[in-house]
C-alpha cells in the first residue's frame, strides 16, 4: 500500500508540474535501457544502465506482485483445496450420529423439502470416515466431551478441474429414546493453495451457516454465541428423532481478482535524469524486468516500455 500511495503522490506531482505548462507540447521520449539478455546469481546486484530523459520512470521487476504483465489486474488460481475441523461428542452414547457431507450439485434451496430430495437424489457426498470423530468414553458409558483435531481432507476430486463451488455440511441424525449426544464442531476451516501461500476461504466464523431441520422440529443445529462453533443441542427426555443439518454458505474456488501488480517508481518530476538502476533478486528464476518511461502534461502522456530478460541462477 505504501508503494502504492508513492505511485499516486508521484502522478499528482506530475499533474501538478503540467498545469503550469499547459500550452507545452508533450516532448519526445528518448529514454533507453537496456535488451540484451542478462544473467546473475541470487543476491547480486544488477545495473541496468539507462539513457535519455523522461519525466516519470517506474520499473517492475517481473516478480510476483510487481509484474508489468499484470499492472491492470491479477488473477489468483486457487489448487488444492482442503477442509479440517475439531469435534467434541459430550453426553449419550449413540453411534454413527454425526455425518460429515459435500455437495458440489446442491442448487442452495435450503428449504427441508428441497434438501430431504437433494439428499435423496444423491446430490451429497458422505465424507465422515475420512475424519477422526471424537469418541472417548467415560467411566459412566457416555460421551466425555473430549475435543479431538478431526484431520484435514483432500477436496480437489470433489471440486474437479472445473472449481465447482461446494457446499459443506454436518448432519445429526438421532433414534427415537435413545441416548444421542451433544455434538460441538469448532476450527472448522476451508483452504486452498495460490502462488502467494495457502489462502483461507471461509473459517467457522464466515461459514454463513444455515440450520435445517427434517425430522423433529425444534431441536436445530446453530452457531455457539461466539461464532467460534456449531453445535446440535441433544433436546430434552425423552428423545424424538432428530435429522438436523448446519450448512455452509456455497464456497467458491474460481480465482481471486487481488488486483493490480504495482510497479515502483523510480524517478519522478522532480528528480534528476537517471545514469543507471540497481536491483537485487532473491530468488532463482527467469524473469522480464520492465521499465515504464512516461511524460506528461495537461494536453496528454507519451510513453516507451522497454523491457529485458533476467535470468537468476542459484
Amino acid at each position: 500500500m505504501t508503494m502504492l500511495k508513492k505511485y499516486i503522490c508521484l502522478l499528482l506531482a506530475a499533474a501538478l508540474l503540467s498545469s503550469c505548462s499547459k500550452t507545452m507540447d508533450l516532448e519526445t521520449l528518448d529514454f533507453d535501457a537496456p535488451t540484451r539478455e542478462i544473467t546473475a546469481k541470487v543476491g547480486e546486484e544488477i545495473k541496468f544502465d539507462l539513457t535519455g530523459s523522461a519525466n516519470i520512470v517506474t520499473f517492475y521487476s517481473g516478480e510476483l506482485g510487481n509484474d508489468y504483465v499484470y499492472r491492470e489486474g491479477r488473477a489468483l488460481e486457487l489448487f488444492d483445496p482442503e477442509v479440517s475441523f475439531s469435534s467434541n461428542a459430550n453426553y449419550g452414547n449413540q453411534e454413527d450420529q454425526l455425518s460429515v457431507l459435500v455437495s458440489t450439485a446442491f442448487n442452495g434451496d435450503f428449504s427441508p423439502e428441497n434438501v430431504s430430495a437433494s439428499f435423496d437424489a444423491g446430490e451429497w457426498t458422505d465424507i465422515t470416515d475420512m475424519f477422526i470423530l471424537s469418541s472417548a468414553i467415560g467411566s459412566n458409558g457416555n460421551y466425555n466431551g473430549t475435543t479431538v483435531a478431526s484431520g484435514v481432507f483432500d477436496l480437489s476430486d470433489i471440486v474437479g478441474p472445473e472449481k465447482k463451488g461446494l457446499y459443506f455440511a454436518f448432519r445429526n441424525q438421532t433414534i427415537p429414546g435413545g441416548k444421542p449426544t451433544q455434538w460441538t464442531l469448532s476450527q472448522v476451516s476451508v483452504t486452498a493453495n495460490t502462488l502467494t501461500g495457502r489462502q483461507r476461504l471461509i473459517e467457522t466464523k464466515t461459514g454463513g451457516w444455515t440450520a435445517v431441520e427434517l425430522g423433529t422440529p425444534g431441536n436445530p443445529g446453530r452457531p455457539n454465541s461466539s461464532g467460534s462453533a456449531v453445535w446440535f443441542p441433544r433436546g430434552n427426555s425423552p428423545y424424538p428423532a432428530y435429522d438436523n443439518w448446519i450448512v455452509t454458505e456455497k464456497i467458491d474456488f474460481s480465482a481471486k481478482d487481488i488486483g493490480p501488480d504495482m510497479g515502483e517508481p523510480i524517478k519522478s518530476y522532480a528528480d534528476p535524469q537517471l545514469g543507471e538502476f540497481k536491483y537485487t533478486y532473491d530468488v532463482p528464476g527467469t524473469y522480464v524486468a520492465t521499465f515504464l518511461a512516461s511524460n506528461i502534461n495537461a494536453e496528454g502522456e507519451v510513453k516507451v516500455v522497454k523491457q529485458v530478460k533476467v535470468i537468476v541462477e542459484p
